[in-house]
């Protein structure tokens, strides 16, 4: 507390004389002194007013002595400062009295000045005190508002990232919509899967540990795993068939269109002999023509979807090889474009081995966007961990056919989450949805041929995180 005039000041003596003429002095001087003939007396002074600097002998008879009421008043008021008046002062007693609290130590028979004196020490003593008291609260003030500032500042730049990851995966989404949903649901299962290795004592993982930075950065991990995808042509990465749209179209209407010249055809050619025409042999030829266009348009058909491509239908497809077409400029052309026949001959699913790697692509451009970003040292991982959850523990993963022992664990825990996930999306144009219980056989094949971490997925099943993502059955109103 600053110090105000008049400054209260204490003197505790027994002898009335000497106290009556110290109070008076220090008045004269502009204090506001006051007296106490003893320990209780002065003590209920100090209960009921503040006092900066109290005089007081040392020894009082019949009560308090001088060192026993500092004490007593640094216990009510550890702000005053005691000044000890003795006519029994040696070297030893001087120093018991600084050691108990005094702040300083005043021989009688004494002097006014040498009061005085005493009295402006202990004053800027207690006022230095003070500024140093009211400097440390300030500072502590300051600390504690530059902290919240901080934790306000820390807190904003959290809701920040998490609004960019959110706006990420919208993006992601918004390129392939048939898998939205998808990165959050790995995340809700990788981050399942970490906590359930976390709550496993045994077995190879039995001493790995997750903190909940480490989580989070699984969590950040799994939400943007996909974001490399933004880099991939969109016809190739939500390609259902092997050949799509317009082209795909084209071809049955140059198969249409045969019909038409081989009927023209057979027409001019006896018109050539002279014979007449006839309605019924030309609806025969017709029907017959007709017949074979639907029979390649099936086979077409059947060849196109992205399923298992069964050996006899690939031979046949070879009958469209030597197919042509008359072109509007009159030339005759080959009816299946470049690499249509290698497009329709893939033997599973919808990609080329171009389209394929394409696609693969996606987790370098993943990892090289996230390593733009200047992750702090306890998220610092997420760019690794997304680079390799398309790996596989026999080095038969992409992109870098890294092995077991080079694959963070972090990433086996992903890619359980991520391949469980794509075999149940029951959004995917190209795939039908696989059930769960299909899907953990799968599963567990792959970690038969050494594909999945069979520990990983043993946990997975164990701990039944598949459940997490599960979608509740509706119950009838």
């Amino acid at each position: 507390m600053p110090l105000t005039t008049p400054i209260p000041i204490l003197i505790v003596d027994d002898e009335a004389d000497l106290r009556n003429l110290l109070v008076e002095a220090l008045e004269d001087q502009g204090y506001a002194a006051e007296g106490a003939e003893g320990g209780a007396q002065a003590l209920a002074k100090v209960r009921t007013r503040h006092f900066p600097v109290i005089f007081t002998d040392l020894n009082m008879p019949g009560g308090l002595s001088g060192l026993e009421l500092l004490r007593a008043i640094h216990d009510e008021d550890p702000r005053s400062l005691g000044i000890l008046m003795t006519g029994y002062a040696t070297t030893e007693s001087a120093i018991q009295a600084l050691k108990r609290g005094a702040y300083d130590f005043i021989q009688k028979p004494f002097k006014l000045a040498e009061i005085e004196a005493g009295l402006e020490r202990a004053l800027e003593h207690y006022r230095l005190l003070r500024e140093n008291e009211e400097y440390q609260q300030n500072l502590e003030r300051m600390v504690e508002a530059r902290t919240q500032e901080i934790l306000g500042l820390k807190n904003d730049i959290e809701r920040l990232f998490e609004g960019f990851v959110n706006a990420s995966v919208t993006a992601i989404e918004a390129r392939d919509p048939s898998t939205s949903g998808h990165s959050s649901r790995v995340a809700e299962l990788t981050v399942g899967l970490a906590e359930a290795v976390n709550q496993t004592p045994n077995g190879p993982y039995g001493r790995l540990l997750f903190t909940p930075i480490q989580i989070r950065e699984i969590r950040y991990a799994s939400l943007l795993h996909d974001f490399g995808k933004v880099g991939v042509r969109e016809q190739v990465l939500v390609k259902a068939k092997k050949i799509e749209g317009e082209h795909l179209e084209s071809i049955f209407q140059r198969l249409h269109q045969r019909t038409l010249e081989a009927m023209r055809d057979r027409m001019l050619e006896a018109w050539s002999k002279g014979q007449t025409f006839d309605p019924g042999q030309a609806r025969i030829l017709l029907s017959q023509q007709e017949e074979e266009t639907r029979r390649l348009v099936d086979l077409v058909r059947r060849s196109n979807e992205p399923t298992v491509l069964p050996q006899e239908v690939a031979h046949e497809l070879n009958v469209l090889e030597d197919l042509t077409y008359q072109h509007w400029s009159g030339d005759r052309r080959a009816l299946m474009g470049p690499g249509d026949l290698d497009l329709l001959k893939i033997p599973k699913g919808s990609l080329s081995a171009q389209e394929r790697d394409e696609i693969q692509s996606h987790v370098t451009h993943t990892y090289r966007f996230l390593s733009q970003i200047p992750w702090t040292s306890e998220l610092a991982g997420v760019p690794e961990i997304a680079w390799a959850h398309h790996e596989r523990l026999n080095g038969r993963g992409y992109p870098r056919q890294l092995k077991e022992p080079d694959i963070p664990v972090q990433s086996k825990l992903m890619a359980v989450s991520d391949v469980y996930d794509a075999l149940t999306a029951a959004d995917r144009p190209y795939k039908a949805a696989v059930s769960v219980e299909r899907s953990l056989e799968i599963l567990e094949q792959e970690a038969k041929v050494n594909l999945l971490d069979s520990e990983v997925l043993r946990i997975f099943i164990d701990a039944k995180i598949f459940e997490r993502t599960l979608v509740p059955a509706r119950t009838a109103p």
